[in-house]
């Protein structure tokens, strides 16, 4: 279960400390908060964009 919910979890964390970091503080901290709101996007962008060499399936069928 671990390797399943691990990044998952920590993404959503950094996520929602972001998010709290954006509500609270209105200085140089709110660019770290922007980053870490950032975080899911890369993450997506980078997976769909660059498909990384695990991810790639070889075709049964050629």
């Amino acid at each position: 279960m671990t390797r399943i919910f691990l990044w998952p979890l920590i993404i959503a964390g950094l996520s929602l400390a972001g998010l709290i970091f954006a509500l609270v503080y209105d200085d140089a901290r709110e660019c770290l908060a922007n980053a870490a709101i950032a975080i899911p996007v890369l993450v997506a962008i980078f997976y769909y964009w660059f498909k990384p060499w695990w991810m790639q399936r070889e075709s049964r069928f050629r």
